[in-house]
């Protein structure tokens, strides 16, 4: 019964909810988080002049494991026009392991942070897994996209390439 309390709890938070979303042209918001690659502390305004795409993610995820091969070819389709990811991890400390995993599971190249408290889903708003907001070289918000982004989807690579050209 505990694991079936755990599992559907997991789950929930995989599944997009009502609620609001950061609009275009707010400003990014303060996050700061800590760097999978070496400890130090990452923040958004380490991006500033540069177009981000700020991925929110759990290993336990489901939507985020389909999401993330797509998130990795559109990297590597953009990052010579401009494309920054960093890949928000929310998994708990103790799954610091589950989360290096994945990365070279799914042969990630783009940055990932560690937020094992989780703030950046208070702070993007985030009401289900995955969450992605890109944010302007100028740090405003271009768009939010809730749940997992369709591989191709044609609104997504539009705001993407609209992002990159202002």
């Amino acid at each position: 019964l505990l694991l079936l309390t755990a599992a559907a709890a997991a789950l929930s938070s995989c599944i997009p909810s009502e609620g609001p979303t950061l609009q275009r042209g707010d400003p990014a918001p303060a996050f700061t988080a800590t760097s999978l690659e070496d400890g130090s502390p990452v923040s958004l305004t380490d991006y500033l002049g540069e177009t981000l795409l700020v991925n929110l993610w759990a290993t336990w995820c489901h939507p985020c494991r389909t999401e993330t091969p797509y998130l990795q070819s559109v990297y590597e389709r953009y990052r010579e026009d401009g494309l920054r990811i960093l890949g928000v991890s929310v998994d708990l400390p103790a799954d610091s392991a589950a989360v290096v995993h994945f990365v070279e599971e799914f042969g990630v190249t783009y940055d990932i942070a560690l937020d094992p408290e989780a703030t950046s889903r208070d702070i993007f708003l985030a009401r289900g897994l995955p969450t992605s907001v890109l944010i302007d070289r100028h740090g405003a918000v271009a768009f939010s996209w809730i749940g997992p982004i369709p591989e191709g989807e044609p609104t997504f690579i539009e705001g993407l390439e609209a992002a990159l050209r202002r």
